[in-house]
């Protein structure tokens, strides 16, 4: 059995036949949105997220909101003005924000052949930007709609999907050939809250003492990013709830 995949880099070398999941300007036009390259205005108003086309790391590196006038600033965003050189933008999607791991299943019954198969749902509540969430929950799988072309995936046997889902509009906006991480195994109900540099020790304190469990991230790590992450993650707490 292969070892286990905990990063998007050890995938990028693990699978190179699907390296254009991580190209999410390709992944956003291959699922119709509108998006398009630094330099490249998207001739119309309105909210973007803006962020690197590639990103291995993870985190959220470098993701932006951007209020982008398409037409009145094409000399502007030619330039770079708005959009760094490597970035790219796409609609902006409002809605809950979902983390789904998937597993292909072989077979199955009732007339349900090889398919993606939801294992693990967690939706996160936002924090004060695109880079830190305030908590998250695992709750019960949701049922959403996988694009066909996913199909293509089956080799990697799980995959981690981010969603935003918004009454019956879900629309996908970042794909792993991983699963999504900290709370795969806890049960449903189960609620994390990231541990950030920026949070206060006494904060950090009374919710220990309240009954959350603590854990440093894996190996101690701190992800910083060497430094592209101001307010890096140092470790995140736990416990069950009945409210999932």
């Amino acid at each position: 059995m292969s070892k286990k995949l905990v990063e998007d880099y050890d995938a990028w070398d693990r699978y190179p036949q699907y390296r254009w999941v991580y190209n999410k300007l390709e992944l956003a036009l291959k699922l119709g949105y509108r998006a398009g390259p630094a330099c490249v205005p998207p001739y119309s108003t309105g909210m973007f997220c803006v962020r690197p086309i590639y990103n291995l790391y993870g985190m959220g590196i470098g993701s932006h909101k951007v209020f982008l006038r398409g037409r009145e600033d094409v000399s502007a965003i030619n330039e770079h003005m708005f959009i760094p050189p490597g970035y790219f933008w796409c609609e902006w999607f409002e809605g809950d924000h979902y983390s789904v791991d998937y597993e292909w299943v072989r077979g199955g019954k009732g007339g349900i052949h090889d398919h993606w198969q939801a294992t693990c749902t967690v939706k996160g509540e936002p924090g004060d930007d695109l880079a830190h969430f305030a908590r998250w929950v695992k709750v019960k799988d949701i049922r959403l709609t996988l694009p066909p072309f996913l199909q293509s995936l089956q080799e990697v046997d799980r995959i981690n999907i981010e969603w935003k889902v918004k009454g019956l509009h879900s629309n996908i906006i970042e794909i792993h050939l991983r699963s999504g991480g900290d709370l795969a195994q806890d049960p449903i109900g189960t609620e994390m809250i990231p541990h950030w540099s920026s949070d206060d020790s006494a904060y950090i304190q009374a919710l220990i003492d309240d009954g959350w469990a603590y854990f440093k991230n894996r190996d101690g790590e701190i992800y910083n990013a060497s430094g592209h992450i101001k307010d890096p993650r140092i470790g995140y707490l736990t416990k069950h709830s009945n409210t999932s």
